[in-house]
């Protein structure tokens, strides 16, 4: 029997399709997978050096470990010793790969021989030592259950006393404290003590344009007021700190931001006025006994009683650690009570922040209050970005610094406390903070 042209044209094409189909199911079969996990974990690119261009980097990894489907990155000398986060892992004929992202960026596939497990701790603490942060740091990667504390360096070399979270060592708080003042501000607001609306003339009157400043432009830093640091000569007591910015002050009647402790002192004031107690006593009771916070100590007239060690401030140079050295200042801490005149821990300072929002120390609602006041700046923290608070201390003059960086449930969260500066090449100590927040966010 005769096969007509045309029906020969479609045998073939039909030959030619079943081939192409043969071809495709030989090419997927190509380096099948055998298993695969979705655990993540967090590892360390090893072992490039000890091969001539490293572990390759793979578009798809272990669906086709071929030369063309390489990344642009070629391998992963460029990313020797540093930290990824394993997204996925499959085993194939040829071995197991897993997926790697560093920080927010997916840079592919590489064979495990390429990476060793690694520890959030071990990813911390070599970022401090990378940018020279002698101090420490608390980390919440998600959530409270599972934050880490790391130390880098001396809290005082000559006693060969390390850095340390245990409460053991304890940092000048500096301008995270203001938050602490904020929340108790906010706590007579609530209970109809005080108004946002409230102006300082009813407890300052003698402050220039105190019937044109309220509390809301205090707790934002829009009050116009201003004043210049002071270390007097011996430990103040409250009411003589009160006195002594009252009269130093600059009252300047504009009302656009400008970050003065003056703000936060007076707000400590009126706190002891509306009270009848010390700002010190209102801070026992209201914050520091509710929230457990053994490890935080009030400086006044009087130095704290405390077997801690209070760490020493040094001054390095990216070459040379501890080439300088200062103790801290307790008469300056002293004159700025309510803006700066704790030590304290980062593990102290974060159940603070947490009591913040779960109702020991303020609810939710009144957290937002607090948050509310200012476009810049507001009840001791930092507004400008979508999401975040942040808040930065330090003394002029001195290599103490404190940040803190957080998303606002703080699930994410990184707390730096330091003792020495500057930073490897001069990176500021908040920027330093978002690096380690994004330590904390992405491993």
């Amino acid at each position: 029997m005769r096969i007509k042209l045309k029906d020969g044209l479609l045998f073939l094409a039909g030959l030619l399709l079943a081939g192409s189909f043969m071809t495709y199911k030989v090419k997927a079969s190509y380096n099948p997978i055998l298993s695969s996990s979705s655990s993540r974990y967090d590892a360390q690119i090893v072992n490039q050096p000890t091969i001539a261009k490293g572990y390759p980097l793979y578009n798809s990894g272990p669906y086709d470990t071929s030369a063309s489907t390489t990344s642009a990155d070629a391998n992963g000398s460029q990313y020797n010793n540093d930290y990824v986060r394993v997204m996925q892992t499959k085993t194939t004929k040829t071995g197991s790969y897993v997926q790697l992202r560093y920080f927010n960026k997916m840079i592919g596939w590489m064979n495990a021989h390429g990476i060793k497990s690694a520890t959030l701790s071990q990813i911390a603490l070599a970022t401090m030592k990378q940018s020279d942060a002698i101090g420490t740091a608390l980390l919440a990667p998600s959530g409270s259950k599972k934050a880490i504390t790391v130390s880098n360096g001396f809290a005082d070399l000559a006693h060969n006393t390390p850095n340390n979270g245990d409460g053991s060592v304890v940092y000048p708080l500096a301008s995270l404290q203001k938050a602490m003042t904020g929340a108790m501000i906010q706590q007579l607001i609530d209970s109809s003590k005080l108004s946002a609306s409230t102006t300082l003339a009813k407890y300052y009157p003698s402050v220039p344009y105190s019937k044109n400043i309220t509390i809301k432009q205090m707790l934002s830093m829009t009050s116009g007021l201003d004043n210049t640091d002071i270390t007097p000569d011996d430990q103040m007591t409250e009411n003589q700190a009160y006195n002594s910015v009252v009269k130093r002050l600059k009252s300047t009647n504009s009302h656009q931001f400008d970050y003065s402790d003056a703000n936060y002192i007076l707000l400590a004031g009126i706190i002891t006025k509306i009270t009848g107690k010390s700002y010190a006593a209102n801070l026992q009771t209201r914050i520091l006994d509710k929230l457990g916070m053994k490890n935080t100590l009030i400086v006044d007239d009087q130095s704290p009683d405390t077997k801690a060690v209070v760490a020493m401030g040094y001054v390095g140079n990216n070459k040379t650690n501890y080439t300088g050295t200062h103790a801290v200042s307790m008469p300056r801490l002293s004159a700025i009570p309510g803006a700066g005149n704790l030590l304290s821990t980062p593990s102290d300072f974060y159940q603070f922040v947490l009591g913040l929002q779960n109702g020991q120390i303020l609810t939710a609602k009144q957290y937002q209050q607090l948050l509310s006041y200012g476009s810049v700046y507001s009840g001791g923290f930092y507004v400008t970005q979508k999401g975040i608070k942040y808040n930065n201390g330090s003394f002029g003059g001195t290599s103490f610094h404190t940040s803190y960086y957080a998303r606002n449930d703080n699930y994410h969260l990184a707390l730096v406390f330091t003792n020495q500066g500057p930073l490897a090449n001069n990176v500021s100590t908040k920027t330093f903070a978002q690096k380690m927040y994004d330590v904390a966010t992405y491993y």
